[in-house]
C-alpha cells in the first residue's frame, strides 16, 4: 500500500477540483487554476519562489472554516512525493510497508494541518512537511537516532561541488532537504531537476552512504543495492535507477554550466 491509497484522498481532491473557484476566491495566485492537476502540471516548470507563493496560498486557506478541508487535501497531495520519500527510507526499518504507508498517511495530514502557515518556515514546503513525517514515524516506531540522522548530519554542498554526487570517492555523501543546504534551491531553480527526482536523489544518497555503496560501487548513490532499498508499490529498482542516473547527468551538466 502507497502512502496516496492510505490516504483515500481521490474523493477529497474530486470535490476540491468540482468547487474549486468558491474555495479558493479569496486568493489571487490561485485564479490561473480549476484544478490540483492544473497546479500538480505548472509546478513541473514553476519558478521555485512562485511555487512557494502557491503553496503559502493554500495554506492560508487551510486556517479558513469554508476551505479548510479542500485547501488540506490539496497540499497534501501536493506534498505526496517528498513524504514518500521520507517514508522509502524509514521503510526499510520495517517489513510491512503497508502499516508504515497507514501511519504516515496520518502524520502528512497532520503536518499539513498544522504548519505554520500564518509564520511560515523559510525553504521548499514539501520537505519540511516531509521532515516532519519522518520525525513522526521515527518517534512511533522507535527508530530514534538511526532515523533522526537521515535528517540532521549534514554536508553543505556548493553548486560546483554537486559532481561529488555522481563521484565513488564521497563515502558520506548526505545532503541536508531544507533551504539550509543551497544545494536544494539551486537544484530546483537553475539545475533542471523536478521535485520527484530530488527527492529520489537526496533519498539515494542517504541510503548509498549508510550502506558505504559509494565506496564499493562504480554506480556510487545509483548503485542497484541502494534503489531496491527503495523500491516500493507498483515501481521496481530499474526505474529508478533510471530516474537516478537521469537526474544525476543533468544536474552533473549544469552544474559545470554554472561552475564556468
Amino acid at each position: 500500500m502507497s502512502v496516496r491509497a492510505a490516504l483515500s484522498i481521490d474523493p477529497l481532491l474530486d470535490a476540491a477540483n468540482d468547487s474549486w473557484p468558491d474555495w479558493t476566491v479569496g486568493e489571487p495566485r490561485l485564479a490561473p487554476f480549476m484544478s490540483v492537476d492544473e497546479v500538480v502540471a505548472w509546478r513541473r516548470d514553476a519558478n521555485w519562489q512562485d511555487d512557494r507563493e502557491v503553496l503559502l496560498a493554500l495554506g492560508r486557506l487551510t486556517l479558513l472554516e469554508g476551505s479548510r478541508l479542500e485547501a488540506t487535501a490539496v497540499l497534501v497531495a501536493l506534498c505526496l512525493p517528498a513524504c514518500e520519500a521520507a517514508v522509502a527510507l524509514r521503510a526499510r526499518h520495517s517489513g510491512d510497508w503497508g502499516h508504515v504507508a497507514e501511519v504516515a498517511a496520518g502524520y502528512l495530514w497532520s503536518a499539513v494541518a498544522e504548519y505554520p502557515w500564518e509564520d511560515p518556515l523559510r525553504g521548499w514546503i514539501p520537505q519540511g512537511v516531509a521532515r516532519r513525517v519522518g520525525r513522526a514515524l521515527d518517534r512511533e516506531f522507535g527508530w530514534g537516532e538511526s532515523g533522526e540522522r537521515v535528517w540532521r548530519d549534514r554536508m553543505l554542498l556548493q553548486p560546483g561541488q554537486l559532481d561529488a554526487l555522481v563521484s565513488v570517492e564521497m563515502p558520506d555523501l548526505d545532503v541536508d532537504p531544507v533551504s539550509k543546504s543551497d544545494v536544494c534551491v539551486w537544484a530546483l531553480t537553475e539545475g533542471g531537476i523536478s521535485r520527484e527526482d530530488l527527492d529520489l536523489l537526496i533519498a539515494l544518497a542517504v541510503t548509498a552512504s549508510e550502506d558505504g555503496a559509494p565506496s564499493r560501487s562504480s554506480a556510487g548513490v545509483t548503485s542497484r543495492s541502494a534503489c531496491l532499498q527503495l523500491v516500493g508499490p507498483g515501481q521496481s529498482a530499474d526505474q529508478l535507477q533510471y530516474r537516478a542516473r537521469r537526474a544525476l547527468k543533468v544536474l552533473r551538466e549544469a552544474a559545470r554550466t554554472h561552475a564556468a
